[in-house]
């Protein structure tokens, strides 16, 4: 369960990232490779699994989300990426899968770093 302090980090994420989007300030990390129960897939595989065959069409699921669908705030480990230091974490039911995503923002606008089946 988040804090009211994660609660109040997530709204005012929501709304940011809801107006980069808008503007296509909006990034999919869709190079990398993801292990699901032991099989390694590619991210873009990930969502024709979810039955999304545009990468483009994950922003309008990611405009839908709400501060309800956030299960964890959480600091982004990989500090490879130039990212900021926080990732939003979320699950959504979409077409009848329950689907992880993991957002974050910097200068370049809303990162989604993943976006794939909860597992």
């Amino acid at each position: 369960m988040l804090s009211t302090l994660d609660i109040n980090a997530v709204k005012t994420f929501l709304k940011s990232c809801k107006r980069e989007i808008k503007k296509k300030n909006c990034y999919f990390v869709g190079y990398r490779t993801i292990t699901i129960n032991g099989q390694k897939i590619s991210a873009k595989q990930a969502l024709i699994d979810i039955g999304i065959m545009k990468i483009q069409d994950i922003w309008k699921y990611i405009l839908d989300l709400e501060v309800n669908d956030c299960i964890k705030v959480d600091r982004d480990r990989d500090y490879s990426r130039d990212t900021n230091t926080e990732v939003y974490i979320f699950q959504k039911i979409i077409n009848s899968k329950l689907v992880y995503i993991k957002l974050t923002m910097n200068h370049k606008g809303i990162i989604c770093i993943s976006f794939h089946e909860s597992y």
